[in-house]
């Protein structure tokens, strides 16, 4: 029969074509359900090597966070204070404020020496507050006065217990100044007088506080502190009704009639005494104009030849700060300051260039010495 072809029909080869479809199937499910067979056991163990290497790997993570480095592999520190430079804020901040008040001090000095022109000495030596001191000064004066009185009461009422071989009368005149020069009066002066035969003292004292006479006025810097005494020796012949009414005031110790109108430094103060109205000085006045020389002396107080006629309200004189010859001739000189002239150069830098005060200066107090 293999020599022989058979002859099939068309039916039975379709029929042959899908029995044999069906069993290729058949064999191609087979060979899955085996791969599937074969491929599940390795999923599984993959599974579990996953697992197992995940366990291992967390096992190996709590093993690196307990470990100890043999090496110092932090990071170094910051010093940030140092690169910022906050420690030294405080120190230029010192600096700074120093620094501003010391421009401030030396624009306060330039502009009093701008406007006295030179006249004083503008520099200063102590330290400028900026809260005042003038309270604690106060105090200090008034403890030191009290310590001073204190020490000297103690010296007054020291005996020595060595012998200096020094007698009692001699220490006394020891202690005991040199009595002064007598008085001598100028003639020319003088000789207007002598046809009215007025009786003089005879005694020197008594000359002294005729033609010599001196007063004293305490001034005082507004809302400040006081500022010292000055005593003025008065010239009697030079204007006896000027002299006569600053003695009347000062024995009445009239010092709120005292009040000082103008001040130019290095050149004068200006002052007016209140008078009153059944005054003598309404009238044309007595004067010598030769007693005092301008030129010669400072500190002297003089008032204009324009009221040689009479003062209207206020006696109105000045004191010079510097000998001014220029006015020789055109102001009567009547006295002159003894002592404090200190003051008369500190109270010049509270005036300005057109005679106004930058501070106001009062007479707290005045008499007859």
């Amino acid at each position: 029969m293999a020599d022989f072809p058979i002859c099939v029909s068309a039916s039975q080869r379709e029929l042959a074509h899908l029995t044999e479809q069906e069993r290729l199937t058949a064999q191609l499910k087979v060979k899955e359900r085996k791969k599937a067979a074969r491929a599940k056991p390795k999923k599984i163990l993959g599974g579990l090597l996953m697992v197992n290497h995940l366990k291992m790997w967390h096992q190996h993570r709590e093993r690196i966070k307990g470990a100890i480095s043999t090496v110092d592999a932090e990071a170094p520190n910051f010093q940030a204070a140092r690169i910022t430079g906050v420690n030294n804020l405080r120190d230029e901040a010192q600096m700074f404020m120093k620094r501003t008040k010391a421009n401030i001090q030396l624009l306060v000095e330039i502009s009093r020496t701008m406007r006295t022109h030179g006249a004083i000495n503008p520099f200063r030596y102590d330290i400028v507050h900026a809260s005042s001191s003038i309270p604690m000064t106060l105090l200090t004066l008034e403890r030191l006065e009290r310590e001073n009185r204190e020490f000297g009461r103690r010296i007054l009422e020291v005996n020595s217990e060595v012998d200096s071989g020094l007698s009692d009368k001699r220490m006394r005149e020891a202690r005991n100044p040199a009595p002064a020069a007598p008085l001598e009066l100028p003639s020319q002066a003088m000789a207007k007088y002598e046809a009215f035969n007025i009786p003089l003292p005879k005694s020197d004292a008594e000359l002294r506080r005729l033609f010599r006479p001196r007063v004293y006025f305490d001034i005082y810097l507004k809302d400040a502190r006081p500022l010292g005494r000055i005593v003025v020796q008065l010239y009697t012949e030079a204007a006896p009704l000027v002299v006569l009414q600053l003695i009347k005031s000062c024995m009445c110790n009239q010092h709120t009639k005292f009040m000082v109108k103008r001040l130019f430094p290095n050149l004068w103060l200006e002052t007016d005494l209140l008078l009153s109205a059944d005054s003598l000085l309404h009238q044309p006045l007595e004067y010598d104009a030769k007693v005092i020389d301008h030129g010669a002396s400072t500190n002297v107080l003089s008032f204009s030849k324009a009221y040689v006629t009479g003062f209207t309200h206020h006696l109105s004189f000045a004191i010079s700060f510097k000998p001014l010859t220029v006015v020789n001739g055109s102001r009567v000189g009547f006295g002159r300051i003894v002592k404090g002239s200190k003051i008369c150069e500190c109270i010049q830098s509270y005036g300005t260039k057109n005679g106004k005060l930058s501070r106001g200066l009062l007479f707290t107090s005045c008499g007859l010495l």
